[in-house]
């Protein structure tokens, strides 16, 4: 039975493209509300300038950095996939070592994100970015958020709620993906050895 590995390679291509999307994404939304926060937080009252210390911005800092290893992992791979000099879709154990080494981290790295960002949502004495613009996005304006600027106030939030929640689930399909491109490392080098065993075969029968 012969077996063609290129449509595996595709996939994984196609997988890890995705992978560097999401990344470049998340690490925007991420730094941006970051950006606002730290921006903002002396002096718009939303933020509580006063008590700077009740809110936890590890777990954002934890999503940027998780987003930038994946970002420069995956990128790596997916360069070295298109170069055709690099010559991977020949050099199977190679490619399926590399493979293995940009997902394998990057994965666990985003599932331990993942798992601290949340644990940091459901802890009740502190507020992190996510759970403070999302509590208070539909909040009415206090009398005085009239005489402050445009971009005081907490018109702002349902937008920085909704990024927030998208650089956090975001990571989780990341590494759903990462798993994903992680099985087809491992079955796309099973059917390039026997792709290639397969050719040995057929070779030795017409030279016999």
């Amino acid at each position: 039975m012969k077996i063609n590995p290129a449509p595996l390679h595709l996939a994984q291509t196609v997988i890890t493209g995705l992978v560097v999307a999401f990344s470049i994404a998340i690490l925007g939304t991420a730094a941006h509300t970051l950006d606002v926060f730290n921006k903002q937080q002396t002096s718009n009252p939303w933020w509580l300038p006063l008590w700077p210390q009740h809110f936890d911005v590890h777990g954002t800092n934890a999503l940027i950095a998780s987003a930038t290893v994946t970002l420069a992992l995956s990128g790596v791979f997916l360069v070295m996939s298109l170069i055709p000099q690099v010559n991977l879709a020949n050099k199977h154990t190679l490619r399926a070592l590399l493979a293995l080494g940009s997902a394998g981290p990057s994965s666990l790295l985003t599932v331990v994100t993942v798992i601290y960002v949340h644990i940091l949502n459901a802890r009740s004495e502190l507020d992190t970015i996510q759970t403070w613009t999302c509590k208070y996005k539909n909040s009415a304006p206090m009398q005085q958020d009239m005489t402050l600027a445009s971009n005081m106030g907490n018109s702002y939030f349902g937008s920085l709620c909704h990024q927030s929640k998208f650089a956090l689930y975001g990571t989780l399909v990341v590494f759903m993906l990462l798993c994903v491109s992680m099985g087809l490392s491992v079955v796309g080098w099973m059917a390039d050895k026997w792709s290639e065993r397969q050719e040995r075969k057929e070779l030795e029968m017409q030279q016999s």
